[in-house]
């Protein structure tokens, strides 16, 4: 059943609160969107945390205001394209005065201690108690359009806790969140790699932290259709935000994680956007606006080899800066998000005459291109920034790997952004190559010591198998993967059928496992995954928490 969700805030605030009247906002979640006053809004936002530059640190002690400091990056953050901040904890009424004179919305975080003993009623209670406090001030100040209850909860602490526990105290901040503020979506930013296997149903909004690094279901599924699984596996009623994706550039890194170039971080950056747009977001929040020094233990020192302390678009030149600088990803970002394209998707595949066109731009863009093979196919004039939709149509012969080259351009005819969409376009439904797994123990962890996962490919006339099999046994072990495996196949290139067999051992203290298996396929220039998952519990532990 599609699911529809209307939130509604009427907020008039006096001059003597704000400044200045407010008009009233109205918030809508339907059709997988956030709807702002009854329009479509893309939420192009960055994770920002005030009180954590060089020398500070954002969790000790009392943490001040610095609304100078905050008025200033707000002002940079705006003018770099963005049109949200995502924090990780509460502002206080003077900062949430100053977000809503920006005109910057707001996902704001609620610090709920993710270690916490969620079945212990003084921490219930102590939970409650912030939100409450929070919401006695925060509900004057229409900037916010959705709470974070909490960061990256563990599944081994879920499990010790409960999953139940866990559930229980969701429930209850999301009431009293409704009932302090209503109106205002709730949810909370999971890990995607090990929160895939948690349902999401009870909170507004789905919500995950994304990152590429190249291992576990990002390999074997690729990040794209990794995220846009989670989607699919959620049920694809309710919007989907991403809370946290990025690259740091520390000077050692483990795989993704750390070790990038300034090129590589803003390639990765953009390239990130692109997927996530692809997989179904319609949020996004970057990590992170600057540089946390305080990250690595130390807040006075920038240690070289710590990734965390290095995801910044802006870095410190020495710990007296305050202000920071840019770094190349703020301007490629700046670029890129003046133009987005929703659909088609880059990597998604087309039967019929035409495409659905769907653009969130902003005032600089005045007219859209679309060309395929140097002829254009689709040129439209822009008046108004915001989302735009309509039909491309393409008419394609048989099956057509096609590249379709977009030109976004300004009031003076200048071209000020060019993008590429990958597509695979036919008259009729197209029949793909297929991956499937068969896993033992499928049903419940106890049932074995070694796992088993049987993949099976079979593939099509035209298309080619690019590269080796990816297997993954991810076995949630706080942020440890689990192994995984390569498999050649080269070799059996051109059968119609393929098969694989691979053993993983299973860990005594390994509570669910996300099994799968992926490969890449090509047709013509037309290149993308085939892949297949299965999540896997141990007993019933997680029959409140988990997915059934």
């Amino acid at each position: 059943m599609k699911y529809k969700i209307t939130l509604a805030i009427v907020l008039l605030f006096s001059s003597f609160l704000v400044g200045f009247s407010q008009p009233k906002t109205k918030i809508e979640l339907k059709d997988n969107w956030y709807y702002l006053n009854g329009q479509k809004f893309f939420i192009k936002a960055i994770g920002y945390e005030i009180g954590a530059r060089p020398g500070q640190h954002p969790y000790e002690g009392t943490r001040a205001d610095d609304l100078d400091l905050l008025k200033f990056d707000l002002k940079v953050i705006k003018e770099g394209g963005y049109n949200t901040i995502r924090t990780w904890s509460q502002f206080s009424e003077a900062q949430l005065k100053l977000v809503q004179e920006s005109g910057l919305k707001l996902i704001m975080g609620i610090d709920v201690n993710p270690e916490g003993n969620y079945a212990d009623p003084a921490f219930v209670k102590e939970c409650v108690d912030k939100v409450k406090t929070v919401t006695a001030y925060a509900k004057k100040y229409d900037c916010i359009i959705t709470y974070l209850v909490i960061n990256e909860p563990q599944t081994n602490h879920i499990y010790q806790v409960t999953g139940k526990a866990f559930v229980d105290l969701m429930k209850t901040l999301i009431d009293n969140l409704h009932q302090g503020h209503p109106g205002i979506p709730v949810t909370l930013s999971a890990n995607a790699m090990i929160s895939d296997y948690m349902d999401e149903s009870y909170f507004d909004v789905y919500a995950y932290n994304c990152y590429d690094h190249g291992e576990a279901q990002t390999a074997t599924m690729g990040f794209k259709d990794y995220i846009a699984g989670l989607n699919t596996l959620n049920g694809l009623n309710k919007p989907f935000i991403t809370t946290e994706f990025g690259y740091s550039v520390s000077h050692k890194g483990y795989g993704r994680y750390g070790g990038n170039t300034l090129k590589q971080q803003a390639d990765g950056l953009i390239a990130n956007y692109r997927d996530l747009i692809d997989a179904g977001a319609v949020g996004m929040c970057p990590f992170y606006y600057a540089d946390g020094w305080w990250k690595g233990g130390d807040k006075n020192n920038h240690a070289l080899d710590q990734p965390e302390e290095w995801f910044g678009f802006w870095g410190y030149s020495d710990a007296a800066d305050k202000y920071g600088s840019p770094r190349p990803v703020w301007f490629a970002m700046r670029d890129y998000m003046k133009a987005l394209i929703i659909s088609p998707k880059n990597i998604s595949i087309h039967s019929g005459a035409t495409v659905p066109l769907e653009l969130y731009t902003d005032q600089d863009v005045k007219k859209v291109v679309v060309k395929y093979l140097d002829k254009i196919i689709y040129s439209k004039n822009i008046n108004t920034w915001g989302y735009f939709a309509d039909q491309i149509a393409i008419n394609p012969a048989d099956i057509q790997d096609m590249e379709l080259a977009f030109e976004f351009y300004d009031k003076d005819n200048k071209v000020i952004k060019t993008e590429s969409i990958s597509i695979l376009a036919s008259k009729t439904a197209i029949e793909l190559p297929k991956l499937s797994i068969e896993v033992t123990p499928g049903k419940d962890l106890n049932e074995g010591k070694i796992a088993c996962i049987k993949t099976r490919i079979e593939n099509k006339e035209n298309f080619s198998l690019v590269g080796d099999l990816k297997v993954s046994y991810n076995t949630h072990l706080g942020w440890e993967v689990g192994p995984q495996a390569t498999v050649p196949v080269k070799e059996q290139d051109g059968q119609k059928v393929i098969t694989a067999e691979n053993f993983f051992h299973i860990p005594d203290n390994c509570w669910i496992v996300n099994a799968s298996a992926g490969i890449s396929v090509r047709y013509g220039k037309f290149i993308f995954r085939i892949h297949d998952q299965e999540i896997i519990f141990r007993g019933n532990w997680a029959k409140e928490v988990g997915r059934n």
